[in-house]
């Protein structure tokens, strides 16, 4: 009994021995047979910048002297499908600003992920950004400021009046109305267009000709960035001396 525990305890120390003798790296070598993983550099500070049914892609390329091109997968809300593009980034945009348009686009919200890569192929991590898209459904909720008269006191200088608007920001402030277009013919025959703030309600109608038809349209951006005036549809007054 005392030799098989003898022999048990040998073969024991044997397979011990085995074991450690292997080297540290026995059990992981195959991951470290191509070093660390390489990532390029990812794009930095990417938006979309909206408009009518189209957009700006906007970002910084990174500083990777070793990027060659971008790849974007735009998807919209109203599909589960990406579109794929390609674009190339030359040596001297690296570490600057670059903008793709975006054309074609529908009413709805839109998400950008956007991978650099190499020429050998090789991919960074993604980044992503997401923006809503306006047009038509937008436009039609757009109203026109109320027309409230012709102020013809002063007979060298008639005005187009418009009703005041209530709760207007401070000045400064972003405000989505942005102005109204007023459109008229002069003495001369010619179209003449002035336009007023939301914070004016006096358009001048200097050398207008009587009698003529003024019209006036009011025009709206849906953010501060956006690329695109939305305008509303014309209202026309007639207008006499």
């Amino acid at each position: 009994m005392k030799k098989i525990l003898n022999y048990m305890l040998i073969v024991l120390g044997t397979v011990l021995l085995t074991y450690s003798c292997k080297p540290s790296d026995y059990y992981y070598g195959e991951y470290l047979k191509n070093g660390e993983i390489y990532y390029p550099g990812r794009v930095d500070s990417l938006s979309i910048i909206p408009g009518n049914q189209r957009g700006i892609l906007r970002f910084k390329v990174t500083t990777d002297p070793k990027v060659t091109s971008v790849r974007v997968y735009l998807r919209s809300s109203l599909s589960p499908m990406a579109e794929v593009k390609n674009y190339p980034i030359e040596a001297s945009e690296h570490g600057k600003i670059k903008l793709i348009t975006l054309d074609a686009l529908s009413e709805a919200t839109y998400t950008a992920n956007v991978y650099s890569f190499t020429s050998q192929g090789d991919s960074s991590r993604s980044v992503a950004s997401s923006q809503f898209i306006y047009g038509q459904s937008y436009i039609r909720t757009l109203v026109n400021r109320s027309f409230s008269k012709f102020d013809k006191a002063n007979a060298s200088e008639h005005f187009l009046v418009l009703a005041r608007e209530n709760n207007l920001p401070r000045q400064g402030t972003f405000y989505p109305m942005q102005f109204t277009e007023v459109t008229y013919r002069n003495n001369s025959g010619d179209s003449t267009t002035v336009r007023i703030t939301p914070y004016e309600d006096f358009a001048s109608l200097k050398n207008i000709f009587s009698p003529s038809t003024v019209k006036y349209r009011t025009v709206y951006k849906p953010v501060q960035a956006s690329i695109d005036y939305f305008y509303t549809a014309f209202t026309e007054q007639k207008y006499s001396k």
